[in-house]
């Protein structure tokens, strides 16, 4: 209801509608799916045609020293067979940045989604659900200051809660903190920045609360028109408190006991890039202590992710998206359970334009996951058609 109320008022009012750019863009996509594995389950896999519904109204607004993006859709699945499975999950989204000076300007971002989706992680993090809906919100604020010509420091701090209505998943709390500086290197590099990040995170989870303290220092560096490079790599200390029941003979039998580890580590992030004009490609590698949502605890993830994107004609645009995740964490160390899997998906589409207004999709997804601690493994397939229809009103 805010997102009504603030996007009626945005539109509303002529003192916030005085833009550059103002759009105002309704859509709806209905896809069609085949999925050979709906709850990702290790045995008994379970198929089914499914169609998904979503509306979506989208507002940008950008004038001089304000830009504005808010977004709301929803999903509403029907399956064919499991109909127990119908569900209509939720997300609202805004962000938006204001220049208050010619060297500072501060962002700020509200996520809300209501999210029943067995797969909603597995191309982010590698983990996978079943049949649990997830309540999430997040919240940011930042702050960008240009110390001179050639410099640039930060401020950030990131909110995040995951709540579940079911015992098998732990909810989740973090705070995320990061300070950053970005210096020109050009009189020394041509196309170089300097870069150099604090952070700390705080996850709370059920019986365990995680600290991560890090620090990295990297380089941006545009090796021609069309390549760019970014590496940053640094180290990490993270400290874990647990809490445990322990039993002992005598009155009253159960005592609550805690238990600390601390645990030195490296972190690294690489990004490489490619822009040309007609194609596009990207791949990005990470390395650190991230949100296992649902799970025990935190892990430490390897993520591998690629993109190529080819546009041979105007209306025809050919996409290749792919991840390979690494989650490891011992029991007592950044997890109150041990977590081993390894997790892979491929997804290559083809979309036809047939204006700036409809669109359609055809895509194929295959994801597999393994669980090292049970030796299973989840595996499936699903193939997708999509058909949108927008219209900026606007315009």
């Amino acid at each position: 209801m805010s997102f009504l109320v603030t996007l009626f008022c945005l539109v509303s009012f002529p003192c916030l509608s005085r833009a550059d750019e103002l759009r105002l863009i309704p859509s709806i996509t209905v896809r069609e799916e085949y999925n050979d594995n709906i709850l990702y389950w290790t045995s008994e896999a379970q198929k089914d045609y499914i169609t998904t519904i979503t509306p979506r109204l989208n507002l940008l607004n950008k004038t001089e020293r304000m830009e504005i993006d808010l977004s709301g859709h929803a999903d509403r699945r029907l399956y064919s067979k499991y109909s127990e499975l119908n569900a209509t999950d939720q997300f609202y989204q805004g962000k938006g940045r204001y220049y208050l000076t010619e060297r500072i300007n501060v962002s700020g971002k509200a996520y809300y989604s209501k999210d029943s989706n067995p797969d909603r992680d597995l191309q982010t993090t590698g983990f996978a659900f079943t049949g649990v809906t997830r309540y999430r919100q997040n919240y940011g604020a930042g702050l960008d200051y240009a110390l001179s010509e050639i410099a640039v420091g930060s401020f950030s701090y990131d909110y995040l809660t995951d709540t579940y209505n079911d015992p098998r998943y732990r909810d989740l709390e973090a705070h995320v903190f990061g300070m950053g500086a970005i210096q020109d290197l050009s009189y020394f590099m041509q196309k170089t920045q300097a870069r150099m990040n604090i952070g700390y995170a705080r996850y709370n989870i059920p019986d365990l609360r995680v600290d991560n303290y890090e620090w990295t220092t990297g380089i941006n560096r545009a090796l021609d028109e069309k390549w760019n490079l970014q590496i940053d790599g640094g180290v990490r200390y993270t400290t874990s408190r647990f809490a445990f029941v322990e039993v002992i003979i005598t009155p009253p039998f159960y005592v609550n006991r805690y238990d600390n580890s601390q645990d030195w580590g490296g972190v690294g992030r690489l990004a490489l890039t490619y822009r040309g004009p007609k194609s596009s490609a990207e791949v990005r590698a990470n390395h650190d202590i991230m949100p296992a949502s649902g799970q025990s605890g935190t892990s430490e993830r390897t993520a591998f992710l690629a993109s190529v994107n080819m546009q041979p004609i105007h209306e025809l645009r050919w996409t290749l998206h792919g991840g390979y995740f690494i989650n490891r964490s011992k029991a007592g160390q950044y997890s109150v359970e041990k977590i081993d899997e390894n997790s892979i998906w491929i997804s290559p589409s083809i979309t036809y334009e047939y204006s700036k207004d409809v669109s359609l999709n055809l895509s194929y997804t295959y994801n597999k996951t393994q669980y090292n601690i049970s030796k299973t493994e989840a595996e499936r397939n699903i193939f997708q058609v999509n058909f949108k229809i927008q219209h900026d009103l606007f315009n």
